[in-house]
């Protein structure tokens, strides 16, 4: 339970981070519990959904966004920001690093959120609440399932480090099993080729990455958990 709390002290904005204290160990053991904290992030975020049915599209699609940023924090945000902005820079890996460091906003990372708010507020509009709440968990599983194959793409250690290190390609296909058998019972089998097609996706982001900057760093696995959640939610409004 403390790993658990202190994962969802960490990528969330649920206060619970008071109710256990940080240390090395039990943030590895807690890496874990990354993508069942989209389950609850994705639980509130679709309230808006289930309690108004009978508002516009329009306006359940933006609470769906607010209350998604105000339990998330937007925490892997900029990581998409900072991912587009190094990783379409056109420059060589270490130029790409030092861009993704900075703390200023580029060009790509504007174009980034502007898409990334355009499809998540026009699928937000349509899709059915389970849909919302599957979101981030296959968002953050995606991004997990990649860990395992991935390497660490800078020298000196940072947040993403443990997440990479702590999966192998074994915990991968179990977090691709347990997303498939989820799907599965919740949306049969189109949920199935939902969670198939962004697990592939995400698996080709990652090896495109490989290619730039030769591994992953916390950035990019942001940058990977918000385009597929877009992506999965993209999917979920063809097939729905």
């Amino acid at each position: 339970m403390k790993a658990f709390l202190l994962m969802l002290s960490f990528f969330s904005r649920i206060p619970v981070g008071h109710r256990v204290a940080y240390s090395d160990d039990l943030y590895r053991q807690s890496i874990v519990y990354f993508p069942y904290v989209g389950l609850i992030v994705g639980g509130i975020s679709a309230v808006p959904l289930w309690l108004l049915q009978n508002t516009s599209h329009g306006v359940r699609g933006i609470l769906v966004i607010l209350v998604y940023l105000l339990v998330s924090g937007g925490i892997h945000l900029d990581g998409l920001a900072d991912s587009m902005d190094g990783l379409f820079s056109g420059r060589e890996k270490e130029r790409i690093l030092e861009i993704m460091k900075d703390s200023r906003i580029g060009s790509f990372g504007v174009i980034g959120l502007i898409l990334y708010f355009l499809v998540f507020y026009q699928c937000a509009s349509e899709v059915m609440p389970i849909l919302i709440l599957l979101m981030p968990f296959v968002g953050k599983s995606a991004a997990a399932f990649t860990a395992g194959y991935s390497d660490y793409a800078r020298v000196s250690p940072g947040m993403g480090t443990v997440l990479i290190n702590s999966h192998t390609p074994k915990t991968s296909i179990e977090i691709l099993v347990i997303n498939l058998i989820i799907a599965f019972i919740a949306l049969g089998f189109e949920g199935l080729a939902m969670v198939a097609m962004t697990f592939i996706l995400a698996f080709f982001l990652m090896k495109w990455i490989h290619g730039k900057i030769g591994g992953m760093t916390g950035d990019t696995i942001g940058f990977v958990v918000e385009v597929c959640q877009m992506c999965f939610l993209l999917i979920a409004t063809i097939l729905y």
